[in-house]
């Protein structure tokens, strides 16, 4: 008896069936992968739709096709059943308890994360260390996200407090923690999501002296919200300092006029670089220049950058994005790949998303795009 004979296998939970018998001696089955919305058809006897229906996970196939009175040619069938395996359609029963923390996203991982089981997927995320530079709205909500995911190092790099001012934006935010340090105030709410995480707070702000080897040289990526002095320094001196040390940085979205950007995500060896960006979208503002206003009814309070604000939610769709490309590269996937060199802006106005692909200069001493 051939091994998969004795193999017990199942339809993924994610997976949907219909079966089409509008033909007499064939049937057409569709399959929908619930989460990536990706189809796969095949047309085959009507019997084997009998056998797909009765893989329970606990029979071996051998046993399922005997009580159906199934026959099938074995090199024929050895093949369907490989090629539905490959692609994801059938699997073999994890006994992972779906009552578990982490069930439902493996379950997702399996679909998302292609050549790796979806419980080393979760693994790599688990035993990811992530630097976050300005732990602000879209900071803290990058840095909450991948908490929920499972990654369970942190270093968190801030040097503001906590004002009653962050309440509109800061998911981490109460009225307990007003005063506090924000780093502190975020660690503790990352550690009632999980007991067990680790999360070191420097109580710094990221200047042109800053020494980054003690920060960030154990990364698995690094994320920059920092937007003092100016975010595109702060990503300059980041993206420079990684690039050689083949270590990734996500500038997060929503810095600037930017209200709902998706970011970039500088992957050495993959996509062009920060001085390359830097370089292209110089050309586009050459004229705009961040404004800083004057409080001239409190004199307490001195400069602050001018520009428009934003809403919770406006900040959650960088964050949110960013968050989903970064998970997709610790856990060993390849769909962040399709947006690198790209940066994309979600107009309210519109209600889309408009995409602006960047151009290396060509000669880039850095990343030679």
């Amino acid at each position: 008896m051939d091994v998969i004979y004795d193999t017990v296998l199942k339809i993924k939970d994610s997976v949907d069936v219909y079966i089409s018998t509008g033909e007499p001696d064939i049937c057409t089955i569709q399959f929908y992968h619930i989460n990536t919305r990706e189809k796969l058809s095949i047309r085959i006897a009507p019997e084997f739709g009998e056998v797909l229906a009765a893989l329970d996970g606990v029979s071996p196939i051998a046993e399922l096709m005997s009580s159906l009175g199934f026959v099938m040619d074995h090199g024929e069938f050895e093949e369907i059943i490989e090629y539905l395996l490959a692609r994801g359609i059938l699997e073999k029963p994890s006994f992972t308890d779906p009552d578990s923390r982490y069930s439902r996203q493996i379950n997702f991982l399996s679909d998302w994360i292609s050549g790796i089981p979806a419980h080393e997927a979760h693994k790599q995320i688990v035993a990811s260390d992530v630097v976050v530079f300005g732990v602000g709205a879209i900071g803290s909500s990058i840095a909450i996200q991948l908490a929920r995911a499972g990654v369970s190092r942190f270093i968190l790099v801030d040097n503001k407090l906590l004002s009653l001012q962050s309440s509109e934006r800061h998911p981490y935010f109460s009225t307990e923690a007003i005063g506090d340090f924000k780093v502190d105030a975020l660690k503790r709410h990352l550690e009632k999501i999980n007991c067990d995480i680790n999360v070191t707070c420097i109580r710094e702000k990221l200047l042109p002296h800053t020494e980054l080897s003690r920060l960030v040289d154990r990364a698995s990526v690094v994320v920059n919200t920092a937007d003092e002095p100016y975010i595109g320094h702060t990503s300059i001196k980041l993206g420079r300092y990684l690039w050689g040390k083949k270590i990734p940085l996500y500038v997060a979205g929503g810095f600037d006029a930017h209200l709902m950007s998706t970011g970039d995500f500088y992957v050495p060896g993959e996509s062009v670089c920060v001085d390359c960006c830097s370089g292209f979208f110089s050309a586009a503002l050459v004229d705009w220049k961040p404004s800083y206003k004057i409080h001239k009814t409190n004199e307490s309070k001195t400069h602050v950058v001018g520009g428009s604000g934003g809403t919770f939610s406006m900040s959650l769709f960088s964050a949110s994005y960013a968050a989903i490309q970064i998970l997709n590269y610790i856990a060993g996937g390849d769909a962040y790949k399709s947006r690198l060199s790209r940066r994309g802006e979600y107009i309210v106005g519109k209600g889309e998303i408009e995409w602006v692909s960047i151009k290396g200069r060509g000669d880039c001493s850095v990343c030679g795009k």
